[in-house]
Formats: C-alpha cells, sequence, structure tokens
C-alpha cells in the first residue's frame, strides 16, 4: 500500500496549528491532536502557514489558481494526494479520517 499524502495550507494564523491565544477553536485542537495520532508508514503530513512558508502558496498551482480566483476565503485547502477534499473549513476529525480511509476512527479527545 503506498502512502497517503495529506497537504494542509492554513490561513494566517498566530502560530503554526492556531492552537494558541485565548480563543482556541476545539476544531483544530482536535485536528491537531488527530494529525499526531496518524501512522508515520501509511501517511505523510505537511502544513503550512500561510505567514511563515508563503512560497508553498505559489509553488503549488492549484492553491495559487484558488487563492488568485477566491481570495483568502479558499483557505484552510485539504489536499489528499494532490485532491482537494475540504476548501474553506475545517473538518471534523471523522470528516478527514473518512477521506483518508479511516471510517471506522473515534475520536479519543
Amino acid at each position: 500500500m503506498s502512502k497517503k499524502i495529506l497537504n494542509i495550507y492554513d490561513p494566517a494564523m498566530c502560530c503554526p496549528t492556531g492552537v494558541c491565544g485565548t480563543d482556541v477553536d476545539t476544531t483544530l485542537v482536535q485536528l491537531a491532536n488527530f494529525l499526531t495520532t496518524l501512522d508515520k508508514e501509511k501517511f505523510e503530513v505537511n502544513r503550512y502557514g500561510l505567514t511563515t512558508e508563503p512560497a508553498e502558496y505559489v509553488t503549488n498551482s492549484e492553491v495559487a489558481r484558488l487563492l488568485n480566483e477566491e481570495g483568502v476565503d479558499s483557505l484552510p485547502l485539504f489536499f489528499i494526494d494532490d485532491e482537494v477534499v475540504f476548501k474553506g473549513v475545517y473538518p471534523s476529525v471523522p470528516q478527514l479520517s473518512s477521506k483518508l480511509g479511516l471510517a471506522s476512527f473515534v475520536a479519543k479527545f
């Protein structure tokens, strides 16, 4: 089985995970925790921040196109093996796990 590649393009946030400050989004907390539990043998996870890695948003032609056409409201973008699976919203853990082929995953958070 080949490794699935998950690329996440975050909007500008206060820190790389968005789990910071006084107004913490529980979806982001759960997502960050879930990403750390993924089997590194089966999944490669790359997460890019608009403020910290802007070049990644230009070199990926699909990200550049979406930003050009729809602006920053199209962020975050989630790609699995170069296919956009979520756009403009952070998925719940069950939604993302289903897209990754882990439909039986149950959140433990």
